[in-house]
């Protein structure tokens, strides 16, 4: 047989002679280690990082004010989703055209664009001439206020409409409202520290987006009740909006805002 077949015995001196341990793999290394140095590669994670987000939560809802704020969030989005069932009504109440509910949408973006473009410019600069020392918080509790208060009459109307130009107006009338949100979202921002605004408007949009899916439902029964063949709906639906922006502006005028 040539020498180079032949099998040769391993070397038994080279492993009697290597340290201990030399030929022990780091990836073979114990998970507790007597070593201090040791860092185990996998780390259970920590209850206090878990929970980190529960206790800012928590902390948000310690403050009286932003606790009307929380709710101010989640019950807007459910009223204002009444607006999507007056073109459905217009039509089967009044006997308009699909086509021409198109008109509805234009009264409402008349109302909302004086507001954000004009009278909310124009009253916070008078504001600031004439009150130097009024707070913004002062000034998004009171436009968050006349904002209610606007929505409440505006979804009551609708409710009462009995001819077309009373949808229009009611319309216009809610588009005036269009400040609630933003002054609600002033309002909560100054209520607590920087280092939790980003909980807070992830806590926002969580109860917004809750609120438009249990709104369309809600609304859609509502807006059902008194709908037969050749009857349009009682508009349940908007009376039901009309009461719940009163009862937030109820909240808004008792409520304690201050940090």
């Amino acid at each position: 047989m040539p020498e180079s077949s032949k099998l040769e015995p391993p070397d038994n001196d080279h492993h009697h002679n290597s340290p201990a341990g030399a030929h022990v793999a780091e990836d073979q290394r114990p998970l507790l280690s007597s070593d201090p140095n040791f860092i185990p590669s996998i780390r259970s994670p920590s209850p206090h990082k878990s929970s980190t987000w529960y206790t800012e939560i928590l902390h948000l809802l310690r403050i009286p004010g932003l606790r009307f704020c929380f709710i101010v969030f989640f019950t807007t989005p459910l009223a204002l989703i009444a607006k999507a069932f007056v073109y459905q009504h217009a039509s089967e109440s009044f006997g308009w055209e699909m086509s021409t509910t198109t008109w509805l949408r234009v009264s409402q973006a008349v109302g909302a664009s004086l507001v954000t473009l004009l009278a909310l410019p124009l009253l916070n600069t008078l504001l600031l001439l004439h009150k130097r020392g009024l707070q913004a918080q002062q000034l998004d509790l009171a436009v968050l206020r006349g904002s209610l208060l606007i929505a409440a009459v505006g979804f009551a109307v609708l409710w009462q409409a009995r001819v077309s130009w009373m949808l229009l107006l009611a319309l216009f009338v809610c588009g005036l409202s269009e400040a609630i949100q933003p002054a609600t979202q002033g309002l909560a921002t100054s209520l607590i520290t920087r280092e939790y605004n980003a909980r807070l408007f992830t806590t926002v949009a969580v109860l917004e987006t809750v609120g438009k899916l249990a709104g369309g439902p809600i609304q859609s029964v509502l807006f059902s009740i008194g709908r037969r063949e050749g009857h349009g709906s009682l508009g349940i639906n908007f009376l039901a909006s009309s009461v719940v922006f009163g009862l937030l502006l109820v909240l808004a005028l008792v409520v304690r805002v201050k940090r």
